[in-house]
């Protein structure tokens, strides 16, 4: 982006706005971008000596707002009728996490996935969930109440209770070890995880959760997370079972079956209903992240599908 305002060419070309389809290279450039920007703002804090601030450059906002008008749009096409009130919305949310539950990727990973493909399928989603639990910290910022409380109870699961043993980014980090060390062939090319939905995939809670903006949104996308995500996991440990893989490979994947189950309802109820009734103005940016997460992941699930499963 120069001083004109102009866009640049490739940030047009992954988001464009006649409804043509993006150029896969120029939004993994884009997205790529973005991935690396936020990651800055999760920096250890021995590593942060040599940091300066941590500031945005003209072309990281350009590509965050075009972004950004690319998926409201997607959502708005689909003259989506949005909930009235905070009982609707329980029931409009339910009705949307049961179409993003994937029923396709499950129903393969639990009966017909190989090793490798849910290797692959596991490193892929690693971008989105190795700090899920610094996610949590950011969404609890401001909140107050049932609010504050309910995010807590997420937080301090993924924390393990108190045991680092049990920290959910330490079990996943073990899966994803032994994924790496033992699932993948000698010389397996792994730059077929470099793909635009993947990248997309992490930088949707990200850039709503470390915007104050679009919290709300963040809000709904976490939520909508939570709901799905416990049918995915179950199939995989199901499928895992069934290739007579150890249960402590996939410790992170079962203890999540029963926790997630858990945190979408609190969630529904602590979070959604409660801000809900607060102010009920909040309801299209809630829905807006919702829908955009049900749209980012699905896309996510669908290259899966298409391009890592069935390689071996």
């Amino acid at each position: 982006m120069v001083d004109d305002g102009t866009v640049d060419e490739d940030i047009r070309r992954a988001f464009p706005t006649d409804g043509s389809a993006p150029d896969p290279q120029a939004k993994l450039t884009c997205m790529r971008e973005l991935h690396q920007h936020y990651m800055q703002f999760f920096t250890p804090p021995a590593q942060t000596l040599t940091l300066g601030d941590w500031r945005d450059t003209a072309r990281i906002s350009a590509i965050e707002k075009e972004w950004n008008s690319y998926e409201e749009a997607r959502v708005l096409a689909s003259n989506p009728e949005l909930p009235a009130n905070a009982e609707e919305f329980r029931d409009w949310f339910a009705e949307i996490a049961d179409v993003n539950e994937y029923h396709d990727i499950c129903d393969y990973l639990r009966n017909e996935a190989t090793l490798l493909d849910i290797a692959l399928m596991v490193l892929a989603e690693g971008k989105v969930e190795s700090y899920f639990d610094d996610l949590m910290a950011l969404a609890q910022v401001g909140a107050s109440g049932d609010t504050k409380m309910t995010i807590a109870r997420n937080y301090w699961d993924e924390m393990g209770n108190g045991k680092h043993v049990n920290m959910h980014t330490v079990m996943l980090d073990n899966t994803t070890q032994w994924m790496a060390e033992n699932a993948i062939p000698s010389g397996f090319d792994l730059s077929i995880l470099e793909i635009p939905e993947a990248y997309t995939n992490a930088c949707g809670l990200l850039m709503y959760l470390l915007r104050r903006r679009y919290l709300l949104r963040g809000l709904g996308g976490l939520g909508l997370l939570e709901q799905t995500a416990s049918a995915r996991f179950a199939a995989t440990v199901e499928g895992l079972k069934r290739l007579d893989v150890a249960r402590p490979v996939y410790r992170y994947q079962d203890t999540h079956v029963g926790v997630d189950q858990d945190h979408s309802r609190e969630w529904v109820d602590g979070v959604f209903l409660t801000t809900i009734k607060e102010n009920p103005d909040t309801i299209p940016e809630l829905a807006m992240g919702v829908l955009i997460r049900g749209n980012v992941a699905a896309e996510f699930f669908q290259v899966v599908r298409r391009d890592l499963f069935g390689r071996g």
